[in-house]
């Protein structure tokens, strides 16, 4: 996961005030918050709900986007997004709120704003902040006093994503929430986060983080079987990487590599 270049700077308008936003930010992962008016429960019932939902899946057949996770709420609505380009996400939200705020305007014969200041937009800068995104937006209808478990609440992709693309990393992230939660302070790599690189060269990188932090050169490593049963599980089960790719990395023989990680 990058960081946030500190580049040039570009200002919207948004209701009535100007945000100022970074260009050039070296992530792809965005969670964006939308509220209601005045906190005002734009989403106050089933049906209103349900017309945000059905809104998104027709927006997406026009501008397609993935979304990871998501949770409406009464009055504002999380949404995760893996969106390389943040303009077609600007689009996409632009057009989803415009939308349902005619509906409700409609709907409620009012006239004026409905949601405040469009949205918040914030980049995921780490790994971690991405695991507390996704906890977080599952957990907001349990903090909200609407359920006891996030897998009760019908508007979140807890249970299942109604906006499941099946693509890799949208696969992935299904594993992530549903297999294991890991404690706040545990340290683990998500192969989620990389799917848009090439795998081998991922390889290449972890073996080498692996090497400097063990301060072991690769002859070194072969003869540390813990050591290399932990890289070589890592990279089959977590990056999906064959034994015949990790063979090439490490120079070690496949039958070797498979009788390692029994």
């Amino acid at each position: 996961m990058g960081y946030l270049y500190l580049g040039e700077v570009y200002t919207r308008k948004g209701g009535n005030s100007i945000r100022t936003f970074k260009r050039n930010i070296n992530t792809s992962f965005f969670h964006i918050i939308s509220q209601g008016i005045n906190k005002e429960y734009i989403f106050d019932s089933q049906e209103n709900k349900e017309k945000y939902m059905k809104i998104i899946e027709e927006t997406k057949e026009k501008i397609n986007t993935t979304i990871l996770a998501y949770c409406i709420m009464g009055n504002h609505i999380h949404i995760l997004f893996y969106e390389k380009d943040v303009h077609q996400l600007t689009k996409f939200m632009h057009r989803v709120n415009l939308i349902y705020a005619k509906y409700y305007n409609k709907k409620n014969d009012r006239v004026g704003y409905v949601f405040r200041d469009r949205y918040n937009l914030q980049p995921i800068l780490s790994e971690k902040y991405l695991y507390s995104c996704v906890k977080y937006i599952h957990n907001n209808p349990v903090k909200a006093n609407l359920c006891e478990k996030p897998e009760q609440y019908e508007y979140s992709s807890f249970k299942k994503n109604r906006f499941y693309t099946n693509t890799e990393i949208e696969r992935n992230v299904r594993k992530f929430i549903v297999m294991r939660e890991p404690e706040e302070d545990e340290e683990q790599e998500f192969a989620f986060l990389e799917v848009e690189r090439d795998k081998e060269q991922i390889g290449k990188e972890l073996l080498q983080k692996t090497m400097e932090e063990n301060h072991i050169t690769k002859e070194e490593l072969k003869n540390n079987i813990e050591l290399l049963k932990r890289i070589v599980k890592n990279l089959n089960t977590n990056y999906n990487l064959s034994f015949r790719k990790i063979e090439k990395l490490l120079g070690v023989g496949r039958e070797t590599l498979r009788k390692i990680v029994q």
